[in-house]
Formats: structure tokens, sequence, C-alpha cells
């Protein structure tokens, strides 16, 4: 084969991979070497050209196959022969294309020259003890914060693609000697389920994979923190990483970590008790207190003391509304001005919540639109489901609480009872990958229960949680003896 037949099938290779990509506007063609016969073929809008300045010297072009074979490199950073159709799928990935002379495959380098941001805390999961380090949107800065803190052999990262379109990659974490074999086949079976145009966050695999996607209840955990991720791992469940997305999906969960959180473990076990508790009476006061407010007063004023039952009813009397219709409004326009200040940019979403809270909330009880017990109550409602420090739950909390709110203004502690059992019913009947949402309340499980409501000290935590049925249930030889002297 002559010079010219070589150059016109590098071309000819050029221009079908120009072909099968659609001739994007971002693509570029770099001539590269001696004499311009290597060509380098890259999307600038995920690699920028300055990229290259740095790896041109080290890419393998002038190395035989068979030494290209044995150079050190991971999984997929380098492959040779590609066809057409896998090259221009690389190249949609931000691969780097590479056509040599005489070759009549082309080959693929990952270099990842993407923007990417930096770890910082996560919004949403604030802490006054603990690592600020929370996930990113690049699935392998994640997967490399995972292993950080679990250097360990044993732990598995398996990574499937999904999406027909969008090719997001999807990690599965788990530690193979700890977490049940079931657990891990059954989260990758249900993820090569799902067949879907594009996965474009985490909450599309939350969705598809639950057991129960009409519950109210979230029968999945998302978290931003890299250490409560670890922390999951280390007792046997399993966590999803999806790229371009920053938080991460646990499975199993149980409505008893809904309330956790890694701070707990961060002081002595009297303050992470007393912070459970305080989270405890939030969700309770979130969900029961409007309804129960609705109950008492409209229906029940004699189990109210006479003074208050008195009070309550003198400044409701020149109240135009109902006492329902006035918790409602006063319930619906604290969920619109959450929504609101969540919108808005910080320093004015701060500027709405003072507004809207003093000024228009005074101003309401001055003008006899509500009565100020009202008042207290929803705001009391209102900062006890911040309390909650996952977000999920809280959203049904904030749900549930419009169900028993409307079943006591109907039968008033009789529909708060009722409402409640259903609540409770149904919860009893879900599953999280074969895991009792209820427990260890249901089925009962005494060794799993003092790390419940109450933080057990590090010395009495000898095995992992029962609930996960993990393969190795010791988790720590104890100090208990040592503590004593």
């Amino acid at each position: 084969m002559n010079v010219r037949s070589k150059k016109s099938n590098e071309l000819n290779i050029i221009q079908s991979v120009i072909q099968e990509a659609g001739n994007p506007a971002d693509l570029r063609i770099l001539p590269f070497g001696r004499e311009l016969s290597v060509y380098l073929i890259y999307l600038n809008s995920l690699i920028p050209l300055e990229k290259y300045q740095d790896l041109i010297g080290h890419l393998p072009l002038d190395r035989p196959d068979r030494e290209q074979s044995r150079l050190p490199m991971r999984h997929e950073t380098f492959q040779a022969d590609l066809g057409i159709t896998e090259a221009v799928a690389k190249l949609l990935a931000g691969h780097l294309l590479i056509v040599k002379p005489g070759t009549s495959g082309i080959a693929a380098l990952d270099v990842q020259g993407w923007l990417k941001r930096q770890p910082e805390e996560p919004q949403t999961e604030r802490l006054i003890r603990g690592p600020r380090e929370g996930f990113v949107e690049s699935l392998d800065d994640n997967i490399g914060m995972i292993r950080r803190w679990i250097q360990d052999p044993n732990l598995k990262v398996e990574e499937i693609v999904l999406g027909r379109r969008t090719k997001t990659r999807v990690a599965v974490l788990y530690l193979d000697d700890v977490a049940q074999p079931r657990l891990a086949t059954e989260v990758l079976r249900r993820l090569k389920a799902i067949h879907i145009d594009g996965v474009l966050e985490s909450g599309y695999i939350e969705q598809l994979i639950s057991d129960r996607r009409t519950s109210i209840f979230p029968l999945t955990q998302a978290t931003e923190r890299s250490d409560k991720a670890a922390s999951a791992i280390l007792e046997g469940r399993v966590v999803i990483l999806v790229d371009k997305s920053p938080s991460s999906v646990i499975v199993p969960v149980t409505i008893n970590e809904m309330y956790q959180t890694p701070e707990d473990y961060y002081f002595n076990f009297w303050i992470g008790s007393f912070l459970r508790l305080i989270r405890l009476l939030g969700n309770n006061l979130a969900v029961v207190l409007p309804g129960l407010y609705v109950a008492l007063v409209a229906y029940h004023p004699e189990l109210l003391p006479t003074q208050l039952a008195l009070s309550i009813a003198g400044t409701s009397s020149r109240v135009p509304l109902p006492l329902i219709a006035e918790v409602l409004l006063l319930e619906i326009m604290v969920e619109v001005f959450r929504e609101a200040g969540l919108r808005l940019p910080g320093a004015v979403g701060q500027t709405l919540g003072v507004v809207a809270g003093i000024v228009l909330g005074l101003s309401a009880v001055q003008a006899g639109l509500i009565s100020p017990s009202t008042l207290a109550v929803v705001s009391i409602t209102a900062i006890a489901s911040f309390t909650g420090p996952n977000y999920s739950v809280v959203i049904s909390w904030r749900l549930l609480k419009f169900i028993m709110l409307i079943a006591a203004a109907i039968l008033g502690l009789y529909g708060i009872v009722l409402s409640g059992i259903a609540i409770l019913v149904h919860a009893a009947d879900l599953n999280s990958f074969g895991v009792s949402y209820l427990a260890p309340w249901a089925p009962l499980q005494w060794r799993t229960l003092k790390d419940g409501p109450f933080r057990a000290p590090f010395w009495a935590r000898l095995y992992r949680p029962e609930t996960w049925r993990p393969q190795d249930e010791l988790r720590s030889g104890g100090t208990k003896k040592e503590d004593e002297h």
C-alpha cells in the first residue's frame, strides 16, 4: 500500500467519524506528529484545547501495538482498534480519538477534560462537627472519595451504563465480604432492568428501583455526604452513584435511618442520643400538631385547660374563617413561602422569610384574618419540620400533615387516631430490598434497637445491625474493659 492510499484510508476513517457523529459544530480534528500523519479527533466542548499541552507528550502514538497492550493503564483508559460506531460513542463520552497511519481501527483515550466542581459541604446536610466533603458531579471523583474512606480490597465497584441516549454511567459499591450477596445481585438486576431514554439524576434511579413506587414514603436514602455513604457501606448496605449527580442512593433503608445523621457518632453517645430525641420530637410535632390543635379546639375543648380554652375562644371569635380553613390557609401559605425561598437567591430568600414570618403574620393577626393561637401553632409546625435531616422524608411528613389535618377536621381525635393507624399499617406493609421498613421495631430486633432512638456508645456497638443481614456480623472487638480502668 503506497503513501497516498494510506492517507486516503485515514481520511475515509475521519470522514466516517464525522458523519456518524452528526457533523457537530464542536468537533475538532488536529494533525499531530512530525509528518502530521496522526490525527486527534475530539469535541472541544468536552476537552479544552489546552488540555493537550500536558497530554500529547504522554500519548502512546509511536509505540507498537504489543507495547501498548502492556501499558499500566486502567480499564477503558486507552482502547485501540475500535470500529466507527464504538469510536463515536467514546467521542461523545469525552474521549480523545487517535487515527494512526497504517491502521484500520481507531484508538480512544479517556482524558476527562470537562469542567468539574470542587467538593464542598452539601447545603441540605450541614453539620456542626464533621468533614465538609460532599459528592460532586463526576462519577470517578465520587468513587475516589469512597475509596479514601474505605481502603479495603473487598470494596467492590461495579459499573453499568443506563439510558439509550444519555449513556449515563452508574456505579454500585459494596463490601463483598459484608453485604449480602443477594442484595448486591438484586440491586444490579433492578438497575439492568431499567430501559429509558435518559438518566439525568440519581432521582430517576430512586423512583425506578423502589419496591413500592406509589408509596408516599421514600424507600431509598439519598445523601450528598461521602462519610454517610461510606458508613452505609461499612454496615453492609449498597451505595449507588450516578455520573453527573452529586446525590448517592443508599439501599436498603428503614424509617430508623431517616432521622439519624453522621454527627450523632462524632459526639459522645449522650449528646448523640439527645440530638436524635430532639429530631423525633420535631418530626412528631411537624406531622401531628396542626391536626391535634384543630381536634382539641373544634371538637374536644373540654380537654384543654380552662384558661387556655377561654383565651383561644376569645381571640378566635372575631376571625371570619372556620378553624380548619384558617389552619389550611396558613399551612398552604407557609409551603408557598418555603418553596419561594428555595428558588430565590440566598439573601433575597432570607429577607422574604423574615417579611413573610413577621410582617405578614402580625398584619394578618391585627386585621383579624387569623387568630394568634393559630399563627403560633403553624409557626411551631414550620420550624419543627426543619429538624428532619433527610429532605425526602421531610416532604413526606409535610404531606402526611395535611392528611391528618383533614382527618382531624372531620372526626376530631378519632380522625387523628384512625389516620395514624392507616399510616402505620401502610408503613408496616413496606419493604426496601427485602428489609422491613419499620425495622428494628417490626420485626423487633433487640440488638439493633439499642442504636435506634438512643445512640449506643462505641464500646457497646460490637455487631453490625442485623437489619441488613451482614455476612460479617462483628464490627468491633470492644473496649469496655479498657475504659473501666
